[in-house]
């Protein structure tokens, strides 16, 4: 198996993609201070082992390139684009495309940050209708070098209508951080993803623990990935065992 896992590489086409919106996306960055009244564009480009979605692969334990193109502004309102290649959105796919939109303010002079939006996901490529979105909120905390973030997700239909039609879904989670030097910042993540009544037996728990390093507009990130067992869930119990990835970011 890691064999085989070595030697895949990523579709030239969804390379091709992301190396567009990386080219846009530097475009745009260069007008930032002339659009700053309009708002700021920013954009991120990662290079992963595996692309993991509550500690499930969503790629099939093969590397992901993901990219993500967004706008915000100072009085909070903020919308993007986020995509990556996958293998997990059914029989013809490759590609997931997320726009969401969202709000997020302090919380007057105290430590706390609010943010509650939108998120939808999308498999254009996908033969299944798997398309759904999500209502989220987060609490953010952050005194010194500690940081604290729950945050609930909801959808009143969890991965579209092929898949569970009209079973709502809520994940909820808390990640910790501490920044123990500069750019040097470890933090776990542990969350429950629980379904409405009828599919208790689909309930799992997830969480992942590593570290991050990031020096001017790169991030080098090292993580384990693991759940407390799906096996009713997924047609591949191996997409959820526990897994090592590895990834570098790039900010724009």
């Amino acid at each position: 198996m890691e064999a085989y896992r070595r030697h895949r590489i990523i579709p030239l086409h969804t390379l091709f993609f992301f190396l567009s919106v990386l080219g846009v996306a530097c475009q745009v960055s260069a007008q930032e201070e002339e659009s700053d009244g309009f708002g700021t564009f920013g954009g991120s480009l990662l290079i992963t082992s595996d692309y993991m979605f509550r500690s499930i692969s969503n790629s099939n334990l093969r590397p992901a390139v993901q990219g993500d193109f967004n706008w915000s502004h100072e009085g909070g309102l903020y919308a993007g684009l986020w995509a990556s290649n996958t293998d997990f959105g059914g029989v013809g796919n490759s590609m997931e495309i997320d726009p969401y939109v969202g709000f997020s303010r302090d919380i007057g002079e105290s430590d706390f940050n609010f943010d509650i939006g939108y998120w939808s996901y999308n498999y254009p490529g996908s033969k299944s209708n798997l398309d759904y979105g999500e209502v989220y909120t987060y609490l953010n905390y952050s005194k010194g070098k500690f940081s604290a973030s729950p945050s609930v997700w909801w959808t009143h239909n969890y991965f579209g209508k092929d898949f569970l039609d009209g079973v709502s879904a809520l994940a909820y989670e808390v990640t910790f951080g501490y920044e123990i030097c500069p750019g040097l910042t470890p933090s776990l993540r542990v969350g429950e993803q629980t379904f409405g009544s009828g599919y208790d037996n689909l309930e799992f728990t997830y969480w992942d623990i590593g570290v991050d390093y990031t020096i001017d507009d790169w991030s080098l990130g090292l993580r384990w990935y693991d759940t407390d067992g799906i096996d009713p869930f997924l047609a591949n119990p191996n997409l959820a065992d526990g897994e090592v990835v590895f990834g570098v970011t790039r900010s724009f």
